[in-house]
């Protein structure tokens, strides 16, 4: 082989390196306007919220908003977007759908939750989110309450989770993730197969991408969200919930990415 051939497939090389390292760092996930958040003041001084604490045995600081047990209050107080808020469970299948991924595993993905009352959650690496959805509910309280969960004291510097808690979508794209391209996705978009979305994207390497996915139950995007999104997609006829949109482009992220060399 001539030395010009070597040279050549060693710059080959370090262009495919390049492309892989690029690559691993600028793909996002946001979760946003999700609905999970503590009860807010304006229900703290319900019966139905006080004799719900006195119950689970927590002081309401540390109750989270659920539909399932507050419904009664929520409704009886109108509260604004009552339709999207109270369901804590939904974050839950929506990270489970992510975090036990062999792309996330493989660090190839970032994941974010942004609050319905703009507090942001950062999702750390290598974590594994308890099953059961009391215990997870437990970790949460610990999180907001402590404000940062970290690994054992060999990895003390790294986090598990942390939160934000005055941190707006606005701030969590402009100051944390720094993306070219914001892809939102919502039954009010262009109807468009999710392996394109994702292959037309991704395949732009010098670009930070950002996927959004609502974390609510019904209803769509504010209008301040759906103006940070450069395009917005449906990728199907019917509804979906947030874990199964999650799913499925964690799916085709994986089918697109590990054909690059390397990331198999």
């Amino acid at each position: 082989m001539e030395i010009n051939q070597i040279k050549l497939i060693s710059s080959n090389i370090k262009d495919i390196k390049a492309k892989r390292s690029i690559l691993i760092y600028r793909i996002s996930i946001v979760l946003a306007e999700s609905a999970l958040e503590i009860i807010p003041s304006e229900l703290r001084n319900n019966p139905l919220i006080i004799n719900y604490s006195k119950k689970v045995g927590k002081k309401i600081d540390d109750v989270f908003l659920d539909k399932s047990y507050h419904y009664s209050a929520m409704k009886g107080k109108n509260i604004d977007f009552i339709w999207k808020r109270g369901r804590p469970d939904l974050i839950h299948i929506s990270l489970l759908s992510i975090l036990s991924t062999p792309l996330f595993l493989k660090n190839l993905v970032d994941v974010y939750i942004h609050t319905i009352d703009n507090k942001v959650i950062f999702i750390g690496e290598q974590v594994h989110i308890p099953k059961s959805y009391r215990r997870f509910e437990g970790l949460l309280t610990k999180l907001y309450q402590e404000k940062e969960i970290k690994h054992d004291k060999k990895d003390y510097n790294k986090y598990l989770l942390k939160i934000e808690k005055n941190m707006t979508l606005d701030n969590l794209l402009d100051k944390i993730i720094k993306p070219d391209k914001v892809i939102g996705f919502s039954s009010t978009g262009i109807l468009k197969d999710l392996k394109n979305i994702v292959y037309e994207n991704i395949e732009t390497n010098d670009k930070k991408i950002v996927f959004v996915v609502g974390g609510f139950q019904s209803g769509h995007f504010s209008q301040s969200t759906r103006e940070r999104f450069h395009m917005t997609y449906s990728i199907s006829k019917e509804r979906l919930e947030a874990h199964v949109v999650l799913s499925r482009l964690v799916y085709e992220c994986e089918n697109h990415l590990f054909n690059f060399p390397g990331l198999s």
